[in-house]
């Protein structure tokens, strides 16, 4: 009895704990098009063109990432003239975490990289 209860168990844990979490990443033509659907939307906002050179996705993103590259591009002000700092996510091959606290996202999504 205590014996099958100790094999259950480690069963139970040999099974669960090698479950790595897969991140999820977005292929690059669709990251490419949505970086390119947010930069659209702010230069049009702004009445500028899109700046050049365009950001490029060489690797599928973690989708994160590229969610706060996006969220960052529509956030930023006029005049819309580079690419916010956070758009330097896209290029890791995982997701940061959780943002720090004395990191003030607000203003670090509107710093532009010219």
């Amino acid at each position: 009895m205590i014996r099958s209860l100790f094999i259950s168990i480690f069963l139970f844990f040999s099974l669960f704990s090698n479950c790595a979490q897969v991140e999820d990443t977005v292929p690059v033509n669709d990251a490419q098009s949505q970086i390119y659907a947010a930069a659209k939307f702010a230069a049009d906002r702004c009445n500028t063109p899109i700046p050049s050179p365009p950001i490029l996705v060489i690797n599928a993103p973690v989708k994160r990432n590229l969610d706060l590259c996006t969220i960052s591009i529509t956030r930023t002000g006029c005049p819309f003239l580079g690419y916010p700092i956070a758009c330097t996510l896209i290029y890791l091959d995982r997701d940061p975490g959780n943002i720090p606290w004395w990191a003030n996202f607000n203003a670090l999504s509107r710093q532009q990289i010219r």
